[in-house]
C-alpha cells in the first residue's frame, strides 16, 4: 500500500494547517484518547506531556517526508521505536491513537477535512500502524504468496 502524488500533498497540507497550533491539537488529542481505555501509559506530568507534543510533532513531520519511500519510512519509524516503547501501547492501543489523530482532524482542520483529505490520512496511519505492529507485536497483515502456496500443497498431500 502506497500513497499518491495527491495524496501526499493533501497530508503535507492539512499537517501545516495544524503544525502552527501544533499544542491545541494536542489538548484535544489527548482529551479524545482519555475517553478509551487503553493499557497505554502516558505521563501526565506537563514537562512530560509537552516532550511528547514535541516528539509527535517531529514524528508526524519526518514520518511525512519519508512516506512517499516506504522502506526509508519503516527505517525511520524502527529507529524511534525505543520511544513508542516506553509507553508501552498494545495493538489495540496503535488503533485507538489513529481512531482519535483522524477524530481529533477533523475538528481542528473543520471545512477543510475532506474526504481526500480523510482518506489519505486513513491511509497514512495505516501504513504507520502496520510498521508499527510489526515491529513491536510481530503483527504482520502481509501475506507472501510462497506461504499460500505451501499450505494448498499442504492441504492436497
Amino acid at each position: 500500500m502506497s500513497i499518491s502524488p495527491y495524496q501526499y500533498q493533501l497530508l503535507s497540507q492539512s499537517f501545516a494547517t495544524i503544525k502552527p497550533n501544533f499544542h491545541c491539537f494536542c489538548v484535544s488529542f489527548n482529551h479524545r484518547l482519555k475517553m478509551h481505555p487503553m493499557s497505554m501509559v502516558i505521563p501526565s506530568a506537563e514537562s512530560q506531556i509537552l516532550a511528547i507534543e514535541y516528539q509527535l510533532r517531529a514524528f508526524i513531520q519526518q514520518s511525512l517526508i519519508r512516506m512517499a519511500n516506504q522502506k526509508e519510512l519503516c527505517s525511520y519509524i524502527v529507529g524511534n521505536i525505543a520511544s513508542i516503547k516506553s509507553l508501552h501501547p498494545s495493538a489495540c492501543d496503535i488503533r485507538i491513537l489513529c481512531n482519535c489523530f483522524l477524530d481529533t482532524l477533523k475538528v481542528h482542520l473543520g471545512k477543510q477535512f475532506t474526504l481526500a483529505v480523510r482518506n489519505a490520512w486513513k491511509r497514512a496511519l495505516h501504513i504507520i500502524a502496520n510498521v508499527l505492529k510489526s515491529e513491536l507485536f510481530g503483527m504482520s497483515n502481509i501475506v507472501y504468496l510462497d506461504q499460500v502456496r505451501q499450505k494448498r500443497q499442504i492441504g492436497h498431500s
